[in-house]
This record gives structure tokens, sequence and C-alpha cells, in this order.
């Protein structure tokens, strides 16, 4: 009878468990036969429904901006592939033999080899909600469970984040991460918040297509340069992204500075400097033209390093209100406790 009581208080209290664990927005199902692995429904931002099992031990990760997070989220370990790509994917390798010694399936934007992945068994897979519907809708035929994470603003990046940790089961590191983010914008907010949108410099932030493309105003680097106190010259551009603009179009802009976005480093400052028709642009003339930070990991892309991208452009546009500032440190402890190595020693420089 005493053991009848023990287990029947533990079948309550388990009950008990997974109804309070059923709050904040996720539905779990319980199989019907006691032990076997149960799932729960997320909404990804998408807005599309998936079930994921619980304590997911193999996943995958197909863009930068996911990749990034699960290792933010210290879930790098269940990874089936290394799900950092470029010169941050390259720089990992040679400091993580583990890292190393995964298979890179995707390398920037080529196409996936969808029966290659499903043969690794990923149980969940992480893409950039911009990701090929075509490609998505693939992996889906395949039996592959697919989650859409978006990080066009800051607070679509937090929104990713607390998404990606409740599906990992690590909602706590998803808290520290994000509060780690918010004391990097507070301090840019605490000094440059304040300024008058008037007194605060035109910025163009050039894409990696041309140098005649603009970030437009529905774009992450529209929500970086606010954060960072400057204008964006392309924010009425609100539909689509890298928008071609005419040389006229930057002459009537005449921006005080120009950032060239760091994601496929097609040309750097002197492609500006020696155009003629940046000659007469104000950012030229005075030698404000900067490539934003790319050598390990972009930061105009989303979190985690688009907060430092933030503080970064902040020290650019206003360096006499950060004099105090060390952007290096900052990176190097935000990429050793977010990447599991410092920037610097993964061969970082600003």
């Amino acid at each position: 009878m005493y053991k009848q009581i023990i287990t029947a208080m533990t079948l309550l209290f388990l009950i008990l468990f997974m109804a309070a664990c059923g709050k904040e927005n996720i539905s779990r199902q319980e199989n019907t036969q006691f032990g076997e692995t149960m799932e729960f429904t997320v909404t990804d931002q998408l807005g599309r429904q998936v079930k994921v099992p619980i304590a997911l031990k193999r996943i995958a990760a197909l863009d930068h901006f996911a990749g990034n997070i699960i290792f933010a989220l210290g879930a790098q370990d269940t990874l089936v592939q290394q799900s950092l790509f470029g010169k941050l994917g390259a720089a990992m390798a040679k400091r993580d033999e583990k890292f190393a010694a995964k298979p890179e399936v995707r390398q920037g934007h080529e196409k996936i080899n969808v029966e290659e992945l499903a043969g690794f068994q990923p149980e969940v897979i992480f893409v950039n909600a911009s990701f090929d519907k075509a490609e998505l809708q693939q992996l889906e035929n395949a039996g592959l469970k697919v989650i859409a994470l978006r990080g066009e603003t800051i607070a679509d990046s937090f929104a990713a984040v607390k998404l990606a940790a409740k599906v990992l089961g690590c909602e706590q590191q998803g808290k520290e991460y994000i509060a780690d983010c918010e004391k990097l914008l507070k301090l840019v907010e605490d000094r440059v918040g304040n300024i008058p949108v008037e007194e605060r410099p035109k910025v163009m932030f050039a894409g990696p297509k041309s140098i005649f493309t603009a970030a437009t105003g529905e774009m992450l680097q529209t929500s970086i340069l606010e954060k960072a106190g400057g204008r964006n010259v392309a924010a009425e551009i609100s539909t689509g992204r890298w928008a071609a603009v005419s040389p006229e179009q930057v002459a009537a802009w005449n921006p005080d500075v120009i950032l060239l976005g760091s994601s496929l480093d097609m040309y750097d400052e002197n492609a500006i400097y020696h155009d003629v028709n940046f000659k007469t642009i104000k950012a030229v003339q005075e030698k404000q033209v900067y490539a934003f930070p790319s050598t390990v990991g972009w930061w105009d892309f989303p979190a985690p390093h688009c907060v430092l991208g933030i503080v970064w452009t902040a020290q650019l546009l206003y360096p006499e209100k950060f004099s105090d500032v060390d952007m290096t440190k900052i990176a190097d402890e935000f990429y050793t406790k977010y990447l599991g190595h410092s920037f610097t020693s993964l061969g970082g420089r600003l």
C-alpha cells in the first residue's frame, strides 16, 4: 500500500509539472505509452506550427543567424554540421577540433543536398525566415522538421533567441544572452539616445551587391544605425532589400558617413574613394567611409554580432562619447562567452 501511495504521488507530481510546463505558449503532447519521447508545439517566426521532441539531441542550422544563436545558447554539441559559415566558420575550424570534425553541408549560398542532410538525422533544423521557400519545402517533403527564425529587427532577433531557447530547453541561457545584449544596447542608448534626429549624421549603408545598393528601411541595418545615433538616408525605401540606387540619388542624399556592408566583402573603401560618382559626396571628401567589421563574423547581421555592430557604429559616429570604450575588449568578452573563443584569438581585428 505504501509503495502504491508513493507511486500515485509521483505520477501526480509529474502530471502537475507537465501541466505547468504547458504554459508560456507551448502545448505539450504526451504519447500513449509511458516513457516514450514527448513532443511540444511551437509557432515559428513564419507563423508555422511545428511539433518538436523534448530533449533534442541532433539539430542543424542552415544559415549564419541560426548558427550564431545555437552557439550563443551553448547548444553547439547537438549540431550535426558546423552551422557557422564563411570567415567565422573557417576561423572556428582552425581553433576547435570538434567543430572542424563536423561536416559543412552548406557553404555560403550554395544549394543544400537534402539527402545528405537527412542522412545526419537532425530532429530539428533551424533556418532564417528569408530561407528559400522551395528549399524549405524540400526539407519538409523529406520528413524533416524546420523552424524559421527572423532577425531583421532587434525585437525579432530577441524573439528568435527566446524561440530557439524554448525549443532547445535552455531558456535560462536565452535570458542571460538577451540580458548581455541589452546591456550593450543600454550603453549606447545612455550616450546617444537623446540626440535629436535632425542632429544625427546621415549614413548610407552600402550593400554587398555593388556600391550603388543601399540598406532599406525594413532591414536590420536601419535598426543598427538608429540605435547607434545615426540616420539611414535610404530609410524611406520601405520595401525590398539592398535597393539599387543611382549616382544622382546618392548625390541628393549627400551622406555624412558611408558604411560598407560586410556580408560578401565584394569591395572596400577604395572603391568608393576612386569612383568619380562619389567625388562630391561629403563622406568621401571628409574620408568618412568605413567597412563594417567582418574578419570573423559579420557585425551587420542578426544577433549575436549585431549588438557589437551597434556599439562599433556609435563609437564611429560619436568618438568623443565613447573614448572610454575598448571595442576589442568588448568583442573578446562577447565572443568568448557566446562562441567559446575570443574575437582576437579567432583572428578578428577592427
